[in-house]
């Protein structure tokens, strides 16, 4: 399934994430990780737990 976003879009995230990976290989290998292990949880829900505008309570709507 094609993405939504634009393609100058998808380019700019994917230079900012090998840039990530250049700098810090080590976290980026073990973010990565991270996101297969938990792939059910959804990407979207991950990103707010991330940037804390959710907690897990939240996310399943008992708060």
């Amino acid at each position: 399934m094609p993405a939504v976003s634009s393609l100058e879009d998808l380019k700019s995230v994917n230079q900012e994430l090998q840039a990530q990976k250049e700098k810090h290989p080590e976290s980026y290998t073990e973010f990565v990780d991270l996101l297969r292990r938990n792939r059910k949880i959804g990407y979207k829900n991950i990103c707010k737990l991330m940037m804390g505008e959710a907690t897990p309570e939240k996310l399943k709507g008992m708060e």
